[in-house]
């Protein structure tokens, strides 16, 4: 029997609850340094362009943000009869001063393949996230979502709070320099147990309009009427300007209060 790959966290932040709402045949678990040869970039590639990357680069990758203990939560859904990714998400762990020097969970890469619509597999990506996030103790999830998917994020709680605005550092033309977006919140319940995460969580999703690199092969159709899985995200790289008038009277006009 070969010996098990390395994982990126402690297999332990699975919950056991979320693995038995899946389907026979697969399994929830944290990404593995092999993954790369089990499709994890062709599974990427449906929500954003993924550039070239060697395995060598992907497993120098790997190790890095596994030597950053606590920090990278990457889930992945196992099709185990064809030994390949077929959805995953990513909870990044922001250590505070503020609160305490609480902790606050950013959501990430939420990405179901084309063939596995219809299964919920996006909804038990965010009910695991979520759960890594109280487990390791946050006081609030962050993520960034178009307004097309806000339904989707609404159905494990999310609701739109506040502002989102981003900027672009690199020179690549096909970003923009920045934009501006509504946001949204939701009261989780925290474990009750004092060895367990902090007591209330408040999740905070950015409904992000997208000015930026979004194409449309991605990971579920907005149009499919079961509405279980995430909503068809366009990925296809644009270029839009915006000045900084027009840009500051979208942003009074969408302003939650």
């Amino acid at each position: 029997m070969s010996p098990q790959p390395p994982t990126l966290f402690s297999p332990s932040l699975i919950s056991t609850d979320i693995q038995g709402q899946l389907p026979l045949g697969y399994k929830l678990r944290p990404l593995e340094i092999t993954d790369y040869t089990k499709g994890f970039y062709d599974c990427l590639a449906g929500l954003t362009v993924v550039g070239k990357v060697s395995e060598q680069s992907f497993q120098q990758t790997f190790e890095q943000m596994r030597r950053c203990e606590g920090v990278y939560h990457i889930v992945v859904i196992e099709d185990l009869a064809a030994s390949r990714i077929v959805a995953t998400g990513t909870l990044i762990v922001e250590q505070k001063f503020l609160r305490g020097c609480a902790k606050a969970g950013h959501i990430e890469d939420i990405v179901v393949h084309d063939s596995q619509r219809g299964k919920k597999f996006g909804i038990r990506l965010i009910d695991q996230l979520k759960h890594i996030g109280t487990m390791v103790g946050c006081y609030k999830l962050l993520l960034t979502c178009s307004e097309s998917n806000e339904a989707f994020y609404g159905k494990s709680g999310f609701v739109r709070k506040d502002l989102h605005m981003a900027v672009y550092l690199n020179n690549d033309s096909t970003t923009t320099a920045s934009v501006a977006a509504p946001v949204v919140v939701v009261p989780v319940v925290a474990p009750t147990t004092s060895s367990e995460a902090t007591t209330s969580t408040a999740a905070i999703l950015g409904a992000a309009t997208t000015m930026t690199t979004n194409n449309s092969n991605s990971i579920v159709n907005n149009n499919n009427n079961n509405n279980n899985n995430i909503p068809h995200t366009d990925t296809t790289p644009k270029v839009r300007t915006v000045s900084i008038e027009a840009l500051s009277a979208s942003m009074e006009s969408i302003m939650v209060k």
